[in-house]
């Protein structure tokens, strides 16, 4: 979809937040409305069209969160959410696991902002297209026997923006270059993305795909249709894409 053509929803209940970015907005989208909290914004989604919803996590009356969970008990057509927060009051494991796009700290900056934006309203295989020079970042590689083996041997878990795998070798969170080889497929996820983050007791960590191969875009779009959560929080969750 079209930044153009978009219909998006801003919960903040901070007003001259709200204002500044209803105007960055305006000059971009088809539509903005605007709701002082969650509940508020249950009651636009209840007779609009939405697109995207970009709500604040800590709100009066219904918080970010419960939004979140209240979109996605809607099922499948409920519109994308990004999550913006000036405290710490969701970890990014917990907020990509529930199904959020983003998670922005204030203060945003407006660049920021629209080009998270543009890239939520994507579908994945064009939010995958554009490749950025990661020369100097760290390559993810690693070796799976198969496709479904590392699946239902819970060593990697597909949500519809990423994935969890289990972290191996020191990594920092950022950028990162993926070479992901599954043999007994002939099947090479190669591409680019974040680390969003890192669970070392736990030996995980969470990768947004930001650019994937053209020989690997069809495969990996397969792998994460269909998923709830952006990233899961676990390889161990249960959805799991099929290895086919």
């Amino acid at each position: 979809m079209q930044l153009k053509e978009a219909s998006i929803l801003l919960a903040e209940d901070e007003p001259i937040i709200l204002d500044i970015m209803r105007e960055w907005l305006q000059r971009i989208v088809s539509q903005v409305f605007c709701a002082g909290n969650g509940a508020e914004a249950l009651q636009v989604l209840a007779t609009h069209r939405l697109d995207l919803i970009i709500t604040d996590v800590r709100m009066p009356v219904m918080d970010g969160i419960t939004l979140l969970k209240r979109i996605r008990a809607g099922g499948s057509c409920a519109p994308r959410l990004i999550f913006i927060t000036g405290f710490a009051d969701i970890e990014a494991r917990d907020a990509y696991d529930l199904g959020a796009e983003a998670l922005l700290e204030k203060p945003i900056e407006c660049e920021e902002l629209i080009e998270v934006v543009r890239r939520s309203l994507l579908k994945p295989g064009k939010r995958w297209e554009r490749q950025s020079d990661l020369s100097l970042a760290p390559v993810l590689n690693l070796n799976f026997p198969s496709l479904a083996s590392a699946l239902e041997e819970h060593r990697i878990a597909f949500g519809r923006g990423g994935f969890c795998i289990e972290k191996g070798e020191f990594l920092e969170e950022g950028p990162v270059n993926i070479e992901l080889d599954f043999n007994a497929d002939r099947f090479v996820l190669r591409g680019q993305g974040v680390i969003r983050w890192l669970a070392n007791q736990e030996d995980q960590m969470g990768v947004e795909l930001t650019y994937v191969a053209a020989k690997s875009r069809a495969r990996a779009v397969k792998l994460t249709e269909g998923a709830s959560s952006f990233i899961p929080r676990s390889t161990e969750s249960k959805y799991q894409a099929l290895a086919g």
